[in-house]
Parts: structure tokens; sequence; C-alpha cells
């Protein structure tokens, strides 16, 4: 894993502690920090026996899901699937191989990531080989949130609108509350697959040949995969999501799963978007209500298709977050 050349004492009091706790030698441990996520404050950390590990610790107020990325993590593995190892954890904190490569996030797009977009969808076709007893997010058992699919689906937020002096959002997310009120009864009923929960381009890295590493598991979940591609194809310029697809399906995308797909990305995008005004983010704001809006246009219009006509701009620096 690619880290930058910012090496700092210990920043974190629990950095050492964990360490020693996994059974490496801390003196001397050099960290550098590594982009922060949502839940997490994760570290590059190099011992003095140069083991090249990451660290986490909990963000004050989040949840600990690392005792989730453990078991997804043995899962994944058994699988030949090449997910960071995880070492030792806790509540508070983790301690993981650090995976080799280069995430797949060159700003702008490289031919090169095109080629490990596709060697990704591979991989993911693997990943949801795996089956799990329920759906939503998982815990450190493999146990879900929710038993069926429509569970999950309809676990909504909240319906306080984030702008209510917006009107024209609030009768936006009404249509798309209403449009998958509507559609949960058309979701495939298959049995809950594994699913990484995040899988995004800065997730995977690559030697240019192989994808050498998955990280952060933390969002593991039980669900169609559907969902996966769904969420990989908001969030990813359309280049990347036909050359995802071309290494997910050996044929072209299956005309049966267009419907359940764009159920899954409005969705998917109508919690984003949420996610992103809790954080006064309003460009991502605007960029989701767009998607939400170019999905309920196509559905009235009977115009599905597999890669959104709305997607981040591949030549636009910063274009993948959350």
């Amino acid at each position: 894993m690619s880290a930058p050349d910012v090496v700092v004492d210990c920043p974190h009091p629990l950095l050492l502690d964990a360490l020693t706790e996994a059974g490496f030698d801390a003196t001397g441990a050099r960290f550098t920090p590594l982009r922060s996520g949502t839940d997490s404050l994760p570290f590059a950390a190099t011992t003095r026996s140069h083991d090249e590990l990451v660290v986490k610790v909990r963000r004050a107020g989040s949840r600990s899901r690392y005792a989730s990325a453990a078991w997804a993590s043995t899962r994944m593995r058994a699988a030949g699937i090449p997910a960071a190892r995880i070492l030792w954890h806790s509540i508070e904190a983790c301690v993981e191989t650090r995976c080799q490569g280069r995430p797949i996030e060159a700003e702008p797009l490289q031919p090169q990531d095109l080629d490990a977009a596709t060697r990704a969808g591979e991989v993911l076709r693997r990943l949801h080989s795996i089956e799990v007893s329920s759906f939503g997010q998982l815990d450190g058992h493999g146990v879900g949130q929710h038993s069926t699919i429509q569970g999950w689906f309809l676990a909504l937020p909240s319906r306080r609108t984030p702008r209510p002096d917006d009107p024209d959002l609030t009768r936006l997310l009404n249509r798309a509350r209403f449009t998958l009120e509507a559609g949960a009864c058309r979701l495939p009923q298959a049995a809950p697959k594994l699913l990484h929960g995040d899988w995004v381009g800065r997730h995977l890295f690559t030697d240019d040949r192989h994808i050498t590493g998955v990280v952060d598991l933390e969002s593991v979940r039980g669900g169609d995969p559907l969902t996966e591609l769904a969420g990989w194809s908001l969030r990813e310029p359309a280049l990347m999501t036909e050359a995802l697809l071309t290494g997910y399906f050996d044929g072209p995308f299956p005309a049966e799963s267009l419907l359940p797909l764009i159920l899954f990305r409005l969705r998917i995008a109508v919690s984003l978007l949420h996610f992103h005004a809790s954080c006064d983010d309003q460009g991502m704001v605007r960029l989701r209500a767009t998607q939400i809006q170019a999905d309920l246009d196509d559905l009235d219009h009977g115009h599905l298709t597999a890669v959104p006509r709305i997607a981040p701009d591949p030549h636009t620096p910063g274009r993948r977050r959350p």
C-alpha cells in the first residue's frame, strides 16, 4: 500500500498499544497518516523489524466494525481474494497487513486503470460466490440486520429533508421514496451474498497486472450482488463501470437485471445524498440529486441502462468520494 512521505512520531496513544497487542515490537515504529475514513483514522506503520502494517483507530462517536472486517477477511482469503489480513483487533483499534501496489484512482483516468477495473470485476464475481445468512451490515459473526432483502431496501433514511429550504430537493426525494417503496416487490429473491459494502477504486490495489489487495472491509454486508455494481457505477466514471462489468460478466449485462440494478442504484444514491448533506458537502449533494433525477426519469421512460447517464467526471480531481 502506498503512503504519503510524511512520517510522524506516534500521533495517537492507541497506535503503539495496538502494535504491541498484535505481537509486534512497537519500539521506534514509524507512522504515516493515510486518508481518513468515516469511522477510522488509519496509519501506515513500519516497525523496527521492517514489518509493513496498517493500524486503524476508531473515531470518537463512530461504530466499531473491526470484528466484522476480521470475519470477512477470513472468508475472503479462503476464497482466494487478496483481502488485507486482520492480525488483531479490539473495539478501539485494528492492525492489518499492508497491501502492495497502488490504488485504482489515477486522476485523470489512465488506460491501466481500466485494465485494473476489468480485473476488479473478476475478483468481485469471486467475492459474490460467498453466501451469507442475512441482509444488511454484518456483525463480527457474519450476521446481518435484516432477514429479507425488502427489510434492508426499505430501511431508508429519515423522511426529514436534508435542505428544508429547497422544495425541489424535497419533491425529488419524495418521488424517489415512492418509487423505491413501489419497486421493493420487484427485487430478486436469491440468497444473500457477501458484499464488500464500499467497492470503489481507492479500496482496490493493483500492480498493473493483478489485483493485489482489497482493503477497508468494515462495511461488509449481505445482499444482492447487483447492489455492489450499482454502488460502483454511482462513484466511478462511466468507462470504469463499463470495464468492471466486462470483467464481472461473461457476456452482455443481463436484461432481466436492469430494473433491480437501477432500483439499487436509486436506493444507494438517496442514502449517499443524506450522508453528504450531513457533512455539508453541497457539491456532492448536487451530484447525487442529479443522479437520482436521471434514474427516475429513465425509469419513467423505460430507458434502462447498466451504466448511469450521470457519473463522476474522469477528468475532475477528487472525483472519487463517498
